[in-house]
């Protein structure tokens, strides 16, 4: 068996993969929803159609609350191992 299998596992190895690539794609998803949730809501107030705003308002909020929720979560386990 070769020294590097000693050292890591990989089953752990690609947890980690696994785990990364969701929360990359989750999290970029999350902040294009708030990109897009703020632009639609600036443009409808624009328009008068503040009850579509207001919806595009809080899928903005919602989105954003998801970004900081993940930063915290990862700042959270880094500093906790």
């Amino acid at each position: 068996m070769p020294p590097i299998a000693e050292i890591v596992s990989g089953h752990d190895l690609l947890q980690v993969v696994w785990a990364s690539l969701i929360a990359g794609i989750g999290v970029t998803a999350a902040y294009a929803f708030a990109i897009l949730g703020a632009a639609r809501a600036v443009d409808l107030t624009r328009s008068g159609r503040s009850g579509e705003a207001v919806v595009f308002g809080v899928l903005c909020a919602i989105a954003l609350a998801a970004v900081a929720a993940a930063v915290v979560y990862g700042i959270v386990i880094m500093t906790t191992k």
